[in-house]
């Protein structure tokens, strides 16, 4: 048996190497987020053509309304449109 099996068939260590990945992914998202935010303050790239694109993360921003908007509108449609009765076969 290998070093890694026995390391990953141990519950606790498993949990543990989990929590660590975990805590590691958020910190590597705020790194991101925050050099989004920074990096443009820094380095003036070119002249936005409209005013609120010069808005500090308007990318990430834009981006996460337009994925939440995507979302809730499929659900909507798959609401309204797709799903049936639960008894619609029976009759």
């Amino acid at each position: 048996m290998s070093f890694f099996e026995r390391q990953l068939e141990d519950p606790v260590r498993v949990a543990r190497i989990k929590g660590r990945l975990k805590r590691w992914f958020y910190v590597g998202l705020a790194v991101v987020a925050l050099a989004e935010i920074v990096l443009p303050l820094v380095f003036h790239g070119g002249h936005p053509h409209f005013s609120f694109e010069s808005f500090p993360a308007w990318g990430s921003l834009y981006g996460l309304i337009s994925c939440i908007a995507i979302i809730v509108v499929s659900k909507l449609i798959g609401k309204a449109w797709l799903m049936r009765r639960e008894d619609y076969y029976d009759s």
